[in-house]
């Protein structure tokens, strides 16, 4: 039957398209294009000495993407864990060679961060690709203006405003495991001329129920398909008084529920689960050289997680006494401020900016089974961060030269765990607050040696906060039990760069770049006791790694009918990620980081044409290590994945040109490999995607 509907699909797909309706899909690349995430102000992309990627609307539009973080993972330096593929119930992505840890990375959604205080974390999965305009990727330390988290660089999502009097779009999609999906957003503006009042409010449900990841040699009687149901709306309203200045107010309710593969007696099983509300304010300010900004915000976000497990045995009495179960809630909320205020004064652009965030932590383990035990742990954060940057231009614009310098002082504090677990009672305690700050500069400079070539170096130092996961909380981990470490303090982070763009031709765009980047006092798990570990700073790593970019036009200047867009991209990554020092563990140094390959890379082309409209992809990942030890039974084999996707607008009958149907594929080849992160679990395999798109 879906075999059936594919080759329909294919046979609407393969009817001609109006000259006009091909050509929509190309973007205007004739325009400069500004970015606000590299300096914190509205600045040309071309003019920023270090390395900005930018997707967009119309990118994201063509990918043969499920989530977000899917699409940045086509990007040089990027790396997406994501193991059972849009069902997964955590997703990591981080930026030139960090790890595996997404609180090297800073991910912002309309300029406010995403990451927990909690375990650093960011849910990809709440972001509704339907209220995404575009995405901007710094890569590289940004701690001078951004503070806490910015290691390995910043990925800034940035939501769609209305531009018209009245807009909208509903979406349907059916996959592979029955997976449904319905997106719809409605918007309207009093005025087209960016005046007046406008709103927008947008919804998306998603219900699958999954594959059974476990291989079926290795599947039990528990073991059961890994379900996701999700519902997120968010509304967006404000006032555009003119160009520069505008104030908005933003709110997102979102409530998942994830399945782990497996269910003895609980309701869903194995599962995690999360009910997010989040608030935002936005003020834009400009006037006479002058720009200002200030974004206030607050997330709360109450997760759960069921565990579950049993021993299958002769006796009943044995099988009932060996099963376990334990529920954890946790609240969790972020809150806080970040303002910034510039001044163009000549060749110069001065910007000062001061920003507060607080976060908290609140769970409760509870042991459903036997003597009922609770294990409670809690803690505050609390940053002030302030900076100074200055851009300079010089001999015309040939020359440009940026320089900041950020203060953050970070109080860790009402820290307390608490428990009737008998072998974790003697780690019962109230600790003292606890104190750090961090100076973190950054200098770098771009000179242009031809309108089409340039070059860049840069230095940066940046930091990552304790997570209060770390400092306040003593519990099970695999493998044993972690003990709270409250003196924990901030990794840190040196980084060179050198980069360079060159367009040779005017269809033809190359771009590079190399690094070398220090880290001191990162965190790693020390045995302290057999079976017990606690995080301490004691570690040293280096990081060196090359990207390269390429993106072609062979038809850009040649008027061809079937050929209204063809563009060909490829880029790849080199990283060489080592522990350089460990006091604790020297079987460790020399040893690659976990989950780091040192090989990756991505190529595909973009063909828009009367007939139909289609992008494929290839994205390689080469081998990596799911330890720190790097032992060969953990290692992750090297894998490429074939993707694509096929849409056309359905203009052959009356009203069809408001509405469009799309194919896309992952995995087309059916690649199945295991991912050891996900225990012994295999990734989805090929999945297709069809969606009906209708617009207004």
């Amino acid at each position: 039957m879906r075999g059936i509907v594919v080759l329909a699909v294919l046979g609407i797909l393969a009817l001609p398209l109006p000259l006009s309706a091909a050509g929509d899909g190309t973007a205007n690349h004739e325009m400069e294009e500004m970015v606000v995430t590299a300096t914190r102000t509205e600045e040309p992309l071309k003019s920023i000495p270090g390395r900005v990627e930018v997707i967009s609307r119309e990118d994201l539009k063509e990918m043969p993407v499920q989530t977000v973080d899917e699409a940045i993972s086509y990007i040089s330096g990027a790396h997406l864990e994501r193991p059972n593929g849009p069902n997964s119930f955590k997703s990591t992505l981080t930026l030139r060679g960090l790890g595996n840890e997404q609180g090297r990375t800073l991910v912002l959604l309309d300029g406010v961060p995403m990451n927990s205080s909690d375990m650093g974390d960011v849910n990809w999965n709440r972001i509704n690709m339907e209220d995404v305009q575009r995405i901007e990727i710094l890569k590289g330390p940004a701690a001078s203006v951004y503070g806490n988290n910015a290691m390995g660089g910043v990925i800034n999502i940035i939501t769609q405003k209305p531009t018209r009097i009245a807009e909208g779009r509903v979406s349907t999609q059916y996959g592979t495991y029955d997976d449904w999906q319905v997106r719809g957003i409605a918007g309207f503006r009093t005025s087209e001329a960016k005046k007046g009042l406008w709103g927008r409010v947008s919804a998306f449900s998603n219900n699958s129920p999954g594959y059974k990841s476990i291989p079926s040699d290795e599947q039990t009687r528990y073991t059961v398909k890994n379900f996701i149901t999700e519902k997120t709306i968010n509304g967006k309203a404000g006032w555009d008084f003119n160009e520069s200045n505008s104030i908005e107010l933003q709110y997102t309710k979102d409530n998942q529920t994830v399945g782990e593969g497996k269910e003895i007696f609980a309701s869903d099983g194995v599962h995690r689960g999360y009910d997010t509300g989040s608030w935002q304010g936005r003020l834009n300010l400009g006037y006479e050289g002058w720009t200002g900004l200030l974004n206030v915000y607050f997330n709360d976000t109450n997760y759960d997680r069921t565990q579950e497990s049993i021993t299958d045995a002769s006796d009943v009495q044995k099988y009932i006494d060996s099963y376990s179960r334990t529920d954890s809630k946790v609240n969790r909320q972020e809150y806080g401020l970040m303002t910034n205020v510039s001044r163009v004064w000549g060749p110069n652009t001065f910007t000062v900016g001061f920003d507060y965030h607080d976060g908290l932590m609140d769970g409760t383990d509870y042991s459903r089974t036997g003597t009922i035990t609770f294990a409670t742990d809690y803690g505050k954060i609390r940053n002030f961060g302030g900076f100074v940057q200055d851009q300079l231009r010089f001999f015309d614009d040939k020359l440009i030269f940026l320089a900041g310098l950020r203060y953050d002082n970070a109080t860790t504090y009402d820290g307390h765990y608490d428990t009737n677990i008998s072998s974790l009672t003697s780690y019962t305690s109230y600790y003292s607050d606890h104190t750090w700050d961090q100076w973190s500069p950054r200098v770098s400079a771009k000179y242009f040696f031809m309108d089409n070539l340039s070059a860049y170096l840069s230095y940066a130092h940046a930091f990552r906060a304790p997570l209060l996961d770390d400092m306040y909380r003593t519990g099970k981990m695999k493998g044993g039990y972690k003990i709270s470490n409250p003196d924990l303090g901030p990794e840190n982070l040196d980084t060179f760069e050198v980069g360079t763009d060159y367009q040779p031709l005017d269809n033809l765009k190359l771009s590079g770049s190399g690094y070398f980047s220090v880290g001191h006092d990162f965190q790693y798990y020390v045995n302290v006791s057999s079976g017990i570990s606690q995080k301490q700073n004691v570690g040293e790593v280096q990081i060196w790694g090359m990207e390269l970019n390429a993106e072609y036009d062979p038809f850009k200047f040649m008027d061809i009918e079937v050929l209204k867009k063809f563009t060909v991209f490829a880029n790849y990554t080199f990283n060489d990620s080592r522990i350089a020092d460990f006091p604790g563990r020297p079987d460790l140094v020399g040893k690659l980081l976990s989950y780091t390959p040192q090989n990756s890379a991505n190529a595909g082309f973009t063909w828009l044409n009367r007939y139909v409209n289609n992008k494929f992809t290839v994205q390689y990942v080469g081998e990596m290590y799911s330890d720190d030890i790097n032992t060969s039974n953990t290692t992750i084999a090297p894998h490429a994945l074939l993707n694509g996707k096929i849409w056309r607008t359905l203009d052959f009958f009356e009203y069809g040109d408001h509405m469009e149907l799309s194919l896309s594929a992952q995995n087309i080849l059916d690649h199945r490999y295991i991912d050891a992160r996900n225990a012994n679990g295999e990734n989805p395999g090929r999945m297709l995607f069809l969606e009906l798109t209708c617009k207004f």
